[in-house]
């Protein structure tokens, strides 16, 4: 029988990567928590982690066990809440991943539409790069993600996916407003703001100026999307991002989204994912269909 202790153990482990950390977290002995990773190898029959210099890696078994153990905990957890909600007015929890350039509007608007309808429904929001919020949604830690991809894994249910190319953000007084496509050329003669490295919007732009043997030396880069945005509002620097993520913002409903003739920049695929073969609490579940209906919506606009 593996109990469910051991598993709440073993996936602290695999996600921090040490017994100290995991310890840490839960604030467990280490040797207690040593003690079970031991007999969930004994009753598998396999070595689950490699003991490195440095930490603990899962091996392919002990990934095999993992991807069991997190769908086993989340599905215990929703039973739990499910009992508990026949007895409390909670409205249960739906936690939130996305890339920066939803923390300021397009989630935030969901969330206060479905608080006038569930008030009391907690939410977490957590922002991070495309990588950081795919694992925090295989991993469990995260119940939906939105996000900016060009590849998904197989842990990974893609919900909604849809084609949404980087585009040039600039002011209406710009002098390349009155074009409707911008070139590479284009952007290079102009100041540019961009996200820090790790994003979509970055890794594609840099592989299409190298392509054509070019480099750029952005004016401001910055972690915020709301920051290149408000930038550009107000000068000659065009912002590299999409038309999604200013959706919202009345500070920057004034930008111009503008087509760039790059085939790379066509390739970013926007995604909304929960993982895959996971039976969502209702507060989720209901929630990540509003999320789909306002994100057709605001595509489609």
């Amino acid at each position: 029988m593996i109990h469910g202790i051991a598993l709440r153990y073993f996936v602290e482990v695999a996600r921090t990567g040490s017994l100290a950390a995991a310890s840490e977290e839960l604030h467990v002995a280490v040797s207690a928590i040593s003690r079970q990773i031991t007999k969930l190898e004994q009753e598998t029959g396999t070595v689950l982690f490699e003991r490195l210099p440095r930490g603990m890696v899962l091996t392919e078994a002990g990934q095999l066990l993992a991807e069991h153990a997190r769908r086993t905990l989340l599905d215990a957890q929703l039973v739990l809440g499910e009992i508990s909600s026949r007895h409390a007015s909670s409205g249960g929890l739906v936690r939130l991943a996305c890339t920066d350039g939803f923390v300021h509007g397009v989630l935030p608007d969901v969330m206060l539409i479905y608080h006038q309808q569930y008030p009391a429904t907690r939410f977490i929001l957590e922002s991070g790069n495309p990588e950081q919020v795919c694992h925090w949604v295989e991993t469990g830690e995260a119940d939906i993600g939105l996000g900016f991809t060009i590849a998904s894994t197989h842990e990974i249910e893609i919900v909604l996916h849809h084609t949404l190319p980087v585009c040039a953000l600039l002011r209406p007084g710009h002098p390349l407003a009155s074009q409707e496509v911008l070139s590479l050329d284009d952007l290079a003669r102009y100041p540019l703001a961009i996200l820090e490295r790790g994003n979509t919007v970055r890794q594609l732009l840099e592989w299409s100026f190298t392509a054509q043997g070019k480099v750029f030396t952005p004016l401001l880069s910055s972690g915020h999307t709301s920051t290149l945005h408000r930038f550009a509002a107000h000068t000659d620097t065009i912002a590299l991002g999409s038309r999604l993520a200013i959706h919202g913002q009345p500070e920057c409903n004034q930008l111009l989204a503008k087509r760039i003739d790059e085939p790379l920049l066509q390739q970013r695929q926007l995604q909304l994912m929960t993982m895959k073969a996971r039976r969502l609490p209702p507060a989720v579940s209901q929630f990540l269909q509003l999320l789909q209906q306002q994100l057709h919506s605001a595509l489609d606009a």
